[in-house]
């Protein structure tokens, strides 16, 4: 018989903190190659920069979700789908359940996305200044998913499975960690 425990999930918010504080600093650091935004703004006027940054950041978000996608379906994560989550307003990866170091490496590898749009800005092109916001966003974007892979990865490891708990009306709640003698039930 499996017994079960309960807690609270704490690495999430550690994860948005940290997203939070690469939105804050990451034109800071960047900014000798991101110069090009002011540039962007000043060759497009500002309300169509505002659109091309708009549409810059739902196609990242789109190529980052298929990028865990893809990845799921090299390590044949059982049921992985894509979904748009409209709770969320949300394109997201759903799944039946992965080991921990599936989830650790579906979370990361959408982060080599951030050297390559780095590269970009570097180039100091006109489209640079995009690729700049694209990697903060991407960095930031996945910082919750890189902590919570991690945390699990680390306190889990050896665990069989992982789950994802949802809400009756279909926001993720938590998770549920499988192990041969326990089950931990985390709850965000």
């Amino acid at each position: 018989m499996q017994r079960v425990e309960i807690a609270r999930f704490r690495p999430f918010y550690a994860g948005l903190f940290l997203a939070i504080l690469m939105l804050a600093f990451m034109p800071l650091v960047f900014a000798r190659y991101c110069e090009s935004l002011y540039l962007l703004n000043e060759a497009t006027g500002h309300l169509a920069g505002l659109i091309v940054y708009i549409a810059s950041a739902l196609f990242l978000v789109v190529i980052h979700e298929a990028t865990h996608y893809a990845t799921a379906m090299a390590l044949r994560v059982p049921g992985a789908r894509l979904l748009f989550n409209k709770k969320l307003v949300a394109l997201m990866l759903d799944y039946d359940y992965m080991s921990p170091s599936q989830y650790l490496l579906v979370t990361l590898v959408p982060q080599a996305l951030t050297p390559l749009l780095l590269y970009l800005a570097i180039e100091r092109s006109v489209l640079g200044g995009i690729a700049c916001v694209m990697a903060a966003a991407n960095l930031a974007g996945g910082a919750p998913d890189v902590v919570n892979a991690l945390y699990f990865w680390l306190v889990h490891g050896d665990a069989k499975r992982f789950y994802l708990l949802y809400r009756w009306d279909g926001a993720v709640e938590g998770g549920v960690v499988e192990y041969r003698d326990k089950i931990i039930v985390y709850i965000m």
